[in-house]
């Protein structure tokens, strides 16, 4: 077999149990395979590549009877009986009847919770596993998930993740963690943004910030709100929050109060993003370490700020931190609290923040995904090769 245009080419599944299309990781991975495989997504919702076949999973309760079924899972998850808990996974029946009976030579599952049907489907050359967070401490902000799934996630982790052929990760930090906790070997790909042909705009007062991302309490935003309103910086702060209206938007708009520097904008979709942030001056990126997986973040939205030739202004998070200071992208603040995001932005100078945005369009094609497909690339050849087939 090979992977040559001109003959029969290695059979590729992208497994996703999210809307495909809302899913960053799994469309840059099938734009830069789908030239040297014969992939194949599936997932929620619709696919945006017409030219690769999709298989559209519904959103189906997870266990199997309703109600009944979740309270039975819920008891075998207080009793750690977590191999029935898994024969009862409606949803892991339903992929399994569309994506069945299909002779997968290699299956990319995303997350914990697609892994047992990628193992079911018994791809010829075997299963990557992209671990998009260090998934024992997924939802550690929640005390009952910390009871209740945890345990479940750690099991997984020690029995079920080992039979994935290679397991792959977003930061180093967590591929420490994986190594440290469970004896996992994980790949580090970052969850860098496709290249963008773009200039870095002219900077003229008042100087604009943006963030974009979701709505989620652990991740603080009020912090981001009230650095701009504790403020007296020229500036005007705009926010693309995605997941709909929630109580906790509500309580951000409330925060931001009559301020007329901050405006919440209808988000847009993930191939506009890039494009639209363009317009601005200044990404935020600070999440305070409420979480493992927040202290260890290196999110989309990071290289999404340097595709769009902005400055970056990030807490003290070890990851973001590290880029920031070797490129020289913008300004990493000595703590998570907002006085110190306000006073970084009444010090802000308009020809210092354009020094940072020409530093993100130097930095623009070392820090896009493109020389992150290769590492997907090395990590099917490396199941490949195990084949003396595949030679």
């Amino acid at each position: 077999m090979s992977t040559d245009a001109g003959s029969t080419r290695v059979k590729v599944l992208v497994l996703t149990f999210t809307p495909f299309a809302q899913e960053p990781r799994a469309l840059k991975q099938v734009r830069y395979l789908k030239e040297s495989f014969s992939l194949t997504t599936a997932g929620f919702g619709s696919s945006p590549f017409p030219d690769v076949p999709h298989v559209q999973i519904p959103e189906v309760r997870t266990q199997r009877w309703g109600i009944v079924g979740r309270l039975l899972g819920a008891g075998l998850l207080v009793l750690h009986w977590y191999r029935p808990l898994r024969w009862i996974n409606a949803l892991d029946r339903v992929a399994m009847k569309l994506l069945g009976g299909q002779n997968w030579d290699v299956v990319i599952a995303h997350d914990l919770k697609t892994i047992d049907v990628a193992l079911k489907l018994s791809p010829k050359h075997g299963v990557v596993l992209d671990l998009h967070e260090y998934a024992p401490r997924q939802e550690e902000h929640s005390a009952l998930w910390r009871w209740l799934v945890a345990p479940y996630f750690r099991w997984m982790c020690r029995t079920v993740v080992p039979r994935a052929t290679e397991v792959v990760t977003v930061s180093q930090g967590i591929v420490d963690e994986y190594r440290k906790q469970f004896g996992i070997e994980s790949t580090l790909v970052v969850n860098a943004t496709p290249y963008f042909e773009g200039v870095a705009s002219k900077v003229d007062a008042p100087i604009k910030l943006v963030h974009s991302g979701g709505v989620a309490p652990q991740r603080r935003l009020d912090i981001m709100i009230e650095g701009v309103r504790k403020s007296k910086a020229n500036v005007i702060l705009d926010l693309y929050l995605t997941g709909g209206e929630s109580t906790l938007l509500s309580e951000l708009k409330m925060l931001a109060g009559n301020d007329q520097r901050i405006r919440f904008c209808e988000p847009v979709a993930y191939d506009r993003l890039v494009a639209t942030l363009n317009n601005y001056d200044v990404g935020l990126s600070i999440f305070p370490p409420t979480t493992f997986n927040l202290a260890w973040c290196l999110p989309n939205k990071f290289f999404d700020y340097v595709q769009a030739r902005l400055g970056v202004i990030v807490g003290p998070s070890p990851e973001m931190s590290r880029y920031v200071k070797k490129f020289g992208l913008g300004i990493v603040l000595p703590d998570f609290e907002a006085e110190s995001l306000a006073s970084a932005l009444e010090a802000l100078q308009l020809d210092e923040v354009a020094k940072w945005k020409n530093s993100s369009a130097a930095a623009a094609r070392e820090l896009s995904s493109e020389p992150q497909a290769g590492i997907w690339k090395e990590v099917i050849s490396r199941i490949l090769s195990r084949d003396a087939e595949i030679l």
